[in-house]
């Protein structure tokens, strides 16, 4: 007990981050989802972090500095904040990619995802998802690399330094895989344990936003890297940041407005046929045209 809170107190951040990871997680997609899924995905980033140890698959060769050893909680070897942290980064970068490949509607201020459990499942999304979570990882690990100029403190080096703020390439195929395979977990978890017509217990449907807070966390987690880039003097890490994230912000803004996303009513129609607790939180007026309309056919999953 000791060293879990000496852990948090030691590394707030992750904490914040794994908070709202679990709330954002449990009002879309239940308690049992996201309970097995972080302890799955801790798993096996774990093990992938000692195989790269190791023997230096799948990260690349890389040397952990003890430097907190009595001050954070470590398990074999590996600082337990690490492994923790990609939970909330696999997540986040699954539900940006749910959501630029789902029909949307906007009433005012609020935003409603008609997705439907294929899509939810789907390859295009399993990828884009382990695609932005390489992403966040360019802005990560430089920073962690100069972990000694900010309060993450020194505690790893690669043998050898890479090419990218030396960071090798290796690292980033394994940040591949294991997203990848979190993803991969997730979309099973979800798809197992929330079948049927009943809504998951801590699902919230008629929560505002609650699809944006998800890629909410994602932009946050973007975002600190960038500021504490600038803030040790690393700008070139920064402006790389920014660099590859506008286009990429511009990309998403574009899917939330452009007509093509909005929601027709028998994407609404199917998407309460695998989600009937939806219906009320549904606008009364697709809901309606839903019923009327059972068997339209939905846009391609």
């Amino acid at each position: 007990m000791h060293l879990l809170i000496s852990t948090i107190v030691l590394r707030p951040y992750v904490f914040v981050f794994l908070a709202v990871y679990l709330f954002v997680s449990i009002v879309n997609f239940g308690f049992r989802t996201t309970a097995i899924f972080t302890v799955l995905t801790y798993a096996v980033a774990l093990a992938c972090e000692w195989s790269s140890v190791h023997n230096g698959f799948p990260f690349g060769l890389y040397h952990y500095i003890a430097a907190t050893r009595g001050r954070e909680i470590w398990v074999f070897g590996v600082p337990f904040m690490d492994s923790l942290s990609f939970t909330f980064l696999s997540f986040a970068s699954y539900s940006v990619a749910l959501l630029v490949a789902s029909p949307i509607q906007w009433r005012g201020y609020d935003l409603r995802l008609y997705d439907t459990r294929a899509i939810r499942r789907s390859p295009r999304v399993w990828i884009m998802a382990a695609m932005f979570m390489v992403m966040i990882d360019l802005v990560i690990d430089p920073l962690s690399v100069l972990g000694d100029r900010w309060f993450l403190g020194r505690i790893f080096w690669y043998d050898p330094p890479g090419p990218h703020f030396g960071v090798p390439i290796s690292n980033y195929l394994g940040w591949f895989f294991v997203a990848a395979v979190s993803v991969a977990i997730f979309q099973f978890l979800d798809a197992r344990l929330a079948a049927g017509r009943s809504k998951p217990p801590g699902v919230l449907p008629h929560l505002p936003l609650r699809w944006l807070l998800g890629p909410g966390l994602y932009l946050g987690i973007v975002c600190f890297g960038i500021t504490i880039a600038f803030m040790i003097d690393a700008p070139t890490i920064a402006w790389s940041a920014i660099f590859i994230f506008l286009p990429f912000t511009a990309m998403v803004i574009n899917t939330l407005t452009r007509p093509g996303s909005q929601a027709t009513p028998a994407q609404v129609a199917r998407h309460l046929e695998d989600f009937p607790y939806d219906a009320e939180a549904a606008s009364p007026r697709r809901a309606r045209a839903a019923v009327a309309q059972p068997g339209s056919p939905a846009r391609p999953n």
